[in-house]
């Protein structure tokens, strides 16, 4: 009986042999599905590298994209009006103006299009333009819509010396609905909108106000008008970084456009002897050019240090910060 116990408590002591085949394979030696792995934790999925849209090369090519729509159109319109027996160069006032609308409508669009097709295939992702009826300011419009004047003032001895604008746009209704319809809409999308927008999303708020004003000014070609919409490119830029809202800069460039055909209708014309708008040629008195020219300097300057105040308040709040 005692012999039979401790047979069976020794059998029960034995020591169990492991099967090596049986062991479970430590936790690094698994292999692992990625997918199922991203599927269970999406923090474990691999994110993708951040586009490096846009770099100067991209801002060259929407430049060349825009300006080869416009040339192009252009050449193909006027070819098939002179099909017709029709001269722009020569062809009266409303029929420049109906050409003019119909080409530049045309060409816009493929140039916003074309513009939009590149920023895609480069990596550019996110809204493009932002629109709020709530950043509507019209405090904020008047102000700027008279220092776009002040401006004007201000780079008058710097125009003077540059070519004339060599400028065919011509008059009546169809003129109008281009400069206060179609150029408000397309040039804020294409600059405001896709410009400084992704200058914005990468570089930050300055620097997007900057570059996208310069793109601006030499999207019109003529040293003339690069100048001067630079500068109002600026403003424009300004007030869009404020305001958010892209209706506040379509009715600021309509309103600036509507203000320079108007003056040009009521001033450059063969009858009142003058051939350009520009106040230096209007006023007769020295004295009095001069006193309108020292407050429009003060106006920009004071208008300039507080745009570049509230810049750098955005900038160091963070609400348009640079994307990491």
């Amino acid at each position: 009986m005692y012999a039979m116990t401790d047979r069976r408590e020794h059998k029960q002591e034995e020591p169990v042999r492991e099967n090596p085949a049986a062991k479970p394979l430590p936790e690094t030696d698994l292999k692992r599905d990625p997918k199922s792995d991203a599927g269970s934790n999406p923090e474990a999925a691999p994110k993708p590298a951040a586009s490096r849209f846009p770099t100067a090369g991209d801002l060259l090519a929407m430049l060349g994209i825009a300006l080869a729509a416009q040339i192009l159109i252009g050449i193909v319109g006027q070819l098939l009006a002179a099909g017709f027996g029709i001269d722009f160069q020569t062809a009266a006032p409303n029929i420049q103006g109906r050409m003019m609308a119909v080409l530049y409508f045309i060409s816009m669009s493929v140039a916003l299009g074309g513009v939009l097709y590149y920023r895609h295939v480069r990596g550019g992702r996110g809204r493009w333009a932002r629109f709020s009826l709530r950043g509507l300011n019209p405090t904020l419009l008047l102000w700027c819509f008279i220092l776009i004047f002040a401006v004007g003032i201000v780079l008058e001895p710097l125009l003077r010396v540059l070519p004339e604008l060599q400028l065919e746009i011509g008059r009546g209704f169809w003129t109008l609905l281009s400069l206060v319809v179609f150029a408000p809409i397309f040039e804020e999308l294409l600059c405001r909108g896709v410009v400084l927008g992704s200058l914005r999303d990468r570089y930050g708020v300055t620097a997007a106000w900057l570059v996208s004003a310069l793109f601006f000014g030499l999207l019109h070609v003529q040293p003339v008008q690069v100048i001067n919409a630079t500068a109002v490119g600026l403003i424009l830029g300004y007030v869009y970084l404020a305001t958010e809202s892209m209706w506040s800069v379509m009715i600021l460039h309509a309103l600036n456009n509507a203000a320079a055909y108007l003056l040009m209708i009521l001033v450059v014309t063969p009858e009142s002897g003058h051939q350009s708008a520009l106040l230096i040629n209007l006023i007769n008195s020295p004295g009095l050019y001069w006193c309108i020219y020292a407050v429009a300097v003060g106006l920009c300057a004071v208008s300039g240090w507080m745009m570049l105040r509230t810049l750098r308040r955005m900038k160091e709040s963070g609400k348009n910060p640079a994307r990491a």
